[in-house]
């Protein structure tokens, strides 16, 4: 693990109770809308195997396990896992939680171990995005999909320029005073600003071997959202 994913680490670790509600804040309150929606599109059927990369509290794994998902949730944050068992015990759900680097050269899984793998605003956190998305896909069972949902930079226009504004400059002043934690927004904005627009992110997801068979953008062009298969 780099240095700056070990310091990425730290953070998610000391602001593991707290995360959820920095989701609610950052989205608006419509983070739970695009995580069904990931996992409605993951789960094709009962018993699919799923893997929640990146997973966090496990929000979308969770949701995927509503569906009749089997789930696994991977993670290198012991705390956002932590969260995650939690939150899954609350509801009722059994999942597994594995505690692993998914930036790393090895992966504990075997080839071809899942039909689907969700991958929810965590692409942005990675140093080499491209290489990491290669070997996930190595992950996919004939027939696999990959799920992406992830915060990017919107294009100009009449919407999407001012919920740009609020997104980069009111949000984590406002967000920080709610919550106290302003490191957490100034990576976040920072991050949004690295991985920078939707099509920036389409050519990321071609370029890394994959085919996008269904696209959609949200939350005022600050979210897209991406269906992949393996390119043939």
């Amino acid at each position: 693990m780099s240095v700056d994913a070990a310091a990425a680490r730290r953070l998610f670790d000391a602001n593991a109770a707290r995360y959820d509600r920095v989701n609610a804040i950052v989205s608006l309150g419509l983070d739970a809308r695009w995580r069904r929606w990931v996992a409605r599109r993951a789960v094709t059927r009962r018993g699919a195997r799923v893997l929640d990369a990146f997973a966090g509290t496990g929000r979308v794994g969770i949701e995927c396990a509503a569906l009749g998902a089997d789930v696994t949730l991977a993670d290198a944050s012991p705390a956002m896992l932590g969260e995650a068992a939690r939150y899954a015990g609350e509801r009722g759900f059994r999942v597994r939680e594995v505690l692993v680097d998914l930036a790393a050269e090895e992966l504990p899984f075997a080839a071809a171990s899942f039909d689907a793998i969700a991958v929810s605003f965590g692409i942005r956190y990675l140093d080499a995005p491209g290489d990491v998305l290669r070997r996930l896909g190595t992950l996919l069972a004939p027939g696999g999909r990959l799920v992406v949902l992830e915060f990017v930079r919107p294009a100009p226009g009449p919407v999407s320029s001012p919920a740009a504004v609020y997104f980069f400059r009111i949000l984590p002043r406002v967000a920080s005073a709610l919550t106290g934690r302003p490191e957490l927004y100034e990576y976040l904005t920072g991050s949004v600003r690295r991985i920078g627009r939707e099509d920036d992110l389409a050519r990321l997801l071609s370029s890394s071997d994959y085919d996008v068979v269904e696209r959609r953008r949200a939350g005022f062009g600050l979210v897209a959202a991406f269906v992949c298969v393996p390119s043939a």
